[in-house]
């Protein structure tokens, strides 16, 4: 086993007397900053602050701007009864911020509105039937590229069973509201860039419609003024965060195999604009590179990697491959979501710690790009901060099968009903393309914590964090050395005298659920599960989910040409071994893992008088957004793990 600084009994902080443990809906009373964007000169930030309020049905997400020269300044709402915010982006002359807001009413869709920066009323900037997706700047600062859905949305009633619609690209000077296609209406544009001289727009872009498309997307140049679609890849994976060098000649773009769309982590690639010659940046690296831009010499990239449980700021030098790190670890909140002047000296990011719920952090590099200062900038949440205990985490490096280091988060209990060694919660990330990040641990884990469990978040194998191999060992493997990385994990925590080996659970949603489905069919070593908007059988995922291109990649197998995979791997086929009792949670509409997933367990397991209970959340897709449905899932959970562990 690997050699780590390991929590002892006695270390346990205990709750401080003006502190209380975290309880069901807690966490709803966090302000929660979003998509933060600096502004040209650096002195102001705009961003999205996500706020729950007592009497609506879901959360506000509203425009905020903040001062950045100001000490202790204040964020002050730009708009005001709307539905919701998203997308804010500076004009490059600093003279508007351009976002997407919906409006009240109950048919409204998301519409592009100009803000002056100096102050004053936004305005419409055009409307769109089917409502605009995202949006971003010229160069010049005159024009406005976004997306919005193709065609007419589908009846409901009856509902006929069609091929989802194309996301096409659009335009609209900024005073105009007469917008007009820059792409064919069979095409579907993921992201999109435009170059330095506002002549042309690099994209992702796909030739098949929906979610689906997303998996087989190719990079590529369009004129500014409309036209066909210049392929410049051959991509057999993914790409994201699309960035061009300064002279407009190269592109540089993340690439890796990811499970759900995203701005993922992986390779950072180099291609030509001129001929789409492409080559690797980053072949054989151990961390996971997200996000990247251009230094302003053109030579450079500055770029953040996950890194094990945390992140890292680095650059490199695009000639030779040579890597410069700034911030050796620092976690981020949306790693993804950088945002950097013009000058690249200074940039806003979203960063947590264990004690610390997310804040806006200003970084200033020095004018040599070769030294990095953090200030925060934001304290959003003071009133949770002085009233929550949060339990102290600790990073864990072990050793799994073949010799495989897996990086993992032990948060101790932070309360203890006994003097006997506390239960064990495992709980499984989603994904698999994703990680576990030493942040506060708001959802569930700190809930649990004050309940008195110690809660185990292993990196496993498909996990960022570790490379692109590491990233690529799911593939076709889903459940098998994954599963294994997290019973080697649980057997280091009991051999080290930690977790009491009798009382241990495992829950997880998403690629989670499905983690914990698989694992109460493989080993009674779990007394009691939590299954979150799960896959238990691949068959019918891949019938109904939106999402269907992906299993197949993913199990490497035709589900039709090759049905024993599916079968193989899905938990309903060993669902007679289950003895766990286990708490199916799950979405009425949820479209990636359908529902369907969560009654069929439920019937196998109620079939064979297994301990089960299934909560179906109406109206809800993938994740609850309700707010009685989050305190519902918050209380259900504690009493599940009360009752069995």
């Amino acid at each position: 086993m690997g050699s780590v600084s390991t929590p002892t009994i006695s270390s346990l902080h205990s709750v401080p007397p003006d502190r209380i443990p975290l309880k069901p809906g807690s966490r709803l009373q966090l302000r929660s900053p979003m998509q933060v964007r600096i502004s040209p000169d650096g002195k102001q930030a705009a961003f999205i602050l996500g706020e729950w309020r007592e009497q609506e049905t879901y959360r506000i997400d509203r425009l905020y701007t903040l001062d950045l020269s100001r000490e202790k300044a204040q964020p002050r709402p730009l708009t005001r009864e709307t539905q919701g915010d998203k997308a804010p982006c500076w004009s490059p002359d600093g003279k508007y911020i351009a976002y997407i807001s919906t409006p009240q009413g109950e048919n409204e869709k998301a519409q592009i509105y100009l803000a002056p920066a100096a102050g004053g009323e936004p305005r419409r900037v055009c409307t769109m039937p089917n409502g605009v997706l995202d949006l971003a700047w010229s160069p010049d600062s005159q024009y406005l590229a976004f997306t919005t859905l193709e065609g007419d949305e589908p009846e409901g009633d009856p509902l006929v069973l069609t091929p989802d619609r194309y996301r096409r690209l659009w335009a609209v000077h900024i005073d105009s509201d007469a917008p007009y296609p820059l792409t064919c209406p069979e095409l579907s544009i993921w992201e999109f860039s435009w170059s330095p001289d506002s002549s042309q727009l690099a994209l992702y872009y796909s030739t098949g419609p929906g979610e689906n498309g997303w998996y087989a997307g190719q990079v590529g140049v369009i004129s500014a003024h409309g036209g066909s679609v210049r392929q410049l890849s051959l991509l057999d994976r993914q790409a994201s965060n699309l960035a061009w060098s300064p002279d407009g000649r190269y592109l540089a773009y993340i690439s890796g195999d990811w499970s759900d769309r995203c701005h993922g982590a992986g390779d950072i690639f180099l291609v030509s604009v001129a001929d789409g010659a492409t080559r690797d940046l980053t072949p054989g690296i151990e961390y996971s590179p997200c996000w990247c831009t251009w230094l302003p010499d053109g030579q450079r990239l500055l770029f953040v990697a996950y890194q094990g449980v945390t992140h890292v700021v680095a650059t490199l030098e695009v000639e030779n491959g040579t890597i410069n790190y700034l911030e050796h670890d620092f976690p981020l909140e949306a790693a993804s979501d950088v945002s950097i002047t013009p000058d690249a000296r200074s940039l806003l990011v979203l960063h947590t710690t264990s004690q610390e719920p997310t804040d806006i952090w200003l970084g200033k590099l020095s004018e040599s790009a070769d030294s990095l200062k953090w200030r925060r900038v934001s304290q959003l949440n003071p009133v949770f901060e002085a009233t929550y205990a949060l339990a102290p985490t600790k990073r864990l490096c072990y050793s799994s099968l073949e010799g495989w280091e897996i990086d993992a988060l032990l948060t101790m209990p932070l309360v203890r009903k006994t003097d006997e060694l506390p239960p064990l919660v495992v709980h499984v990330h989603g994904g698999p393309s994703g990680a576990w990040i030493d942040d506060a641990a708001l959802r569930w884990t700190q809930l649990l914590a004050g309940a008195g469990y110690a809660v185990f978040r292993p990196n496993i194998r498909g996990s960022w964090g570790r490379g692109v191999t590491f990233a690529d060992a799911v593939v076709g493997d889903m459940g098998g050395n994954d599963y294994q990385d997290i019973l080697f994990g649980i057997e280091y925590l009991v051999n080290e005298g930690l977790v009491d080996p009798n009382r241990i659970g495992i829950m997880g949603w998403s690629y989670g659920g499905f983690m914990s489905a698989w694992a109460v069919t493989q080993t009674q070593r779990f007394k009691a599960a939590v299954i979150g908007a799960s896959i238990t059988d691949w068959h019918s995922f891949h019938a109904q989910s939106a999402i269907s291109d992906w299993d197949i990649r993913f199990m490497k197998a035709d589900y039709l040409r090759n049905p024993d995979a599916y079968r193989r791997w899905s938990p309903i086929t060993y669902a007679a071994q289950v003895q766990t009792p286990c708490l199916i949670l799950h979405g009425e509409k949820d479209v990636i893992c359908p529902v369907n997933q969560a009654y069929g367990f439920y019937r196998a397991l109620m079939d064979r008088g297994v301990p089960v209970e299934a909560v179906i959340y109406p109206r809800e897709g993938h994740g609850p957004r309700e707010r009685k449905h989050n305190i519902d899932i918050d209380e259900r959970i504690l009493r599940w793990f009360e009752k069995y562990l």
